[in-house]
């Protein structure tokens, strides 16, 4: 698989410190599971991590080691828990059936098989979370050859990879394994190009900036 779009350093040393949400680390485990480049960057990222907390003057814990206990148990029985186990970096290189494994453990069912919504002409939404879309999103879209989405821009960071097909915007043009990692300085309007379905796994921190006045009114259908 050739990949042509990498994760930024920014993004790479939250993922590293643990300073993403579960949803955006599924995204960095999935491109993590195809993409070497980026695992040597993280696996870097991970050492400075290391040695600066190695520097650090040991203070006393506020909380016991029976309560870390505790927490786990209970954190581990929540659907979050869910999302965090399957982006572990054990999961490296594991691909199945065209979908990464981080992202495999949270379908019930094969892509084709999904109980997809239609939210317009040639676009279909699969949710992954049931957050208001002002929380911003988590969810597969669906896009049929030469759906074209509305030009947006964002307010935070948004990171999108491309489970199948490609699509081209201003930036250049994605293809599987491929993941956008943008902000707010990004404008731009995604085609789909590919003869096949285009499906996208999209993480926000809040909703998009939509240009045009249809944007705007699909807006809460499409979710993001």
């Amino acid at each position: 698989m050739s990949v042509s779009h990498h994760l930024t350093d920014e993004t790479l040393h939250d993922y590293a410190t643990g300073g993403l949400n579960a949803a955006m680390e599924t995204l960095v485990a999935c491109h993590l599971t195809v993409c070497s480049h980026c695992r040597a960057r993280a696996g870097m990222a991970d050492d400075v991590g290391g040695g600066l907390f190695d520097r650090l003057e040991p203070v006393t814990p506020r909380v016991s080691a029976l309560d870390l206990i505790a927490r786990a148990a209970h954190s581990t029985d929540s659907p979050e828990a869910d999302t965090v186990r399957s982006n572990g970096k054990s999961d490296h290189g594991n691909v199945v059936e065209g979908v990464p494994r981080p992202l495999g453990r949270l379908l019930p069912a094969p892509l084709e098989q999904l109980r997809w919504r239609r939210v317009a002409p040639g676009i279909k939404q699969y949710k992954l979370d049931d957050k208001h879309r002002r929380d911003g999103a988590f969810q597969l879209l669906h896009l049929a050859p030469g759906a074209v989405l509305s030009e947006h821009s964002h307010n935070d960071r948004e990171l999108t990879y491309l489970v199948q097909g490609s699509y081209r915007d201003s930036i250049g043009r994605f293809q599987v394994g491929d993941i956008a990692d943008l902000d707010g300085s990004i404008e731009h309007q995604p085609v789909v190009d590919s003869d096949m379905p285009c499906i996208a796994l999209i993480a926000t921190q809040s909703p998009v900036n939509y240009s045009g006045m249809i944007g705007k009114i699909m807006q809460p259908f499409v979710g993001i």
